[in-house]
């Protein structure tokens, strides 16, 4: 039987991303949900029940050297672009396309999971996501929720905590 990390590192080296792996090779908690097929916090919230508040969206934008930066702040609440170009020292930021998004994180948008990403993204958290203990976030595809604990999120992904959301 393989190791789980020797697993992930398998997976990672085929360009197939596997959240289960990662997190398992993490030594992790983790719990998946499956859902009907949704790409927003808020259809997510009502295929899965959960009240949007405990739902993060882990958002890719881009700066102005086309390098992505990850945005994760709670499902009821918007990025504000002049935060988050604050926050990372950027000048500029937008949104990223769908395909530029799949191509950093590894995921579909709807799906993306704030950690286990194909690239190294830096990661930046609203203070609101790390008052919850647990939260659900994308689960890899459009179809799963998967809760993790913010505590772990922090770990994994190194990310500056600062203040993102739109007033």
């Amino acid at each position: 039987m393989q190791k789980p990390y020797r697993l992930c590192k398998i997976f990672f080296a085929m360009g197939l991303m596997n959240l289960d792996a990662y997190l398992v090779s993490q030594k992790v908690y983790f719990e998946f949900l499956r859902k009907r097929s949704t790409r927003h916090a808020e259809e997510a919230s009502e295929a899965s029940g959960i009240p949007l508040a405990e739902i993060v969206k882990s958002l890719v934008f881009i700066d102005q050297d086309g390098r992505p930066l990850l945005a994760v702040v709670t499902g009821d609440a918007n990025v504000s672009r002049h935060k988050l170009e604050r926050c990372s020292g950027s000048k500029s930021v937008r949104l990223a396309p769908d395909d530029v998004a799949r191509a950093a994180t590894g995921y579909p948008t709807g799906g993306i999971p704030p950690v286990g990403h194909r690239k190294r993204i830096q990661v930046f958290i609203d203070p609101r996501v790390t008052q919850h203990e647990h939260v659900w976030c994308g689960g890899g595809a459009r179809s799963k929720l998967v809760r993790l604990r913010t505590a772990d999120i922090l770990r994994l992904t190194a990310a500056t905590v600062c203040e993102l959301t739109a007033d």
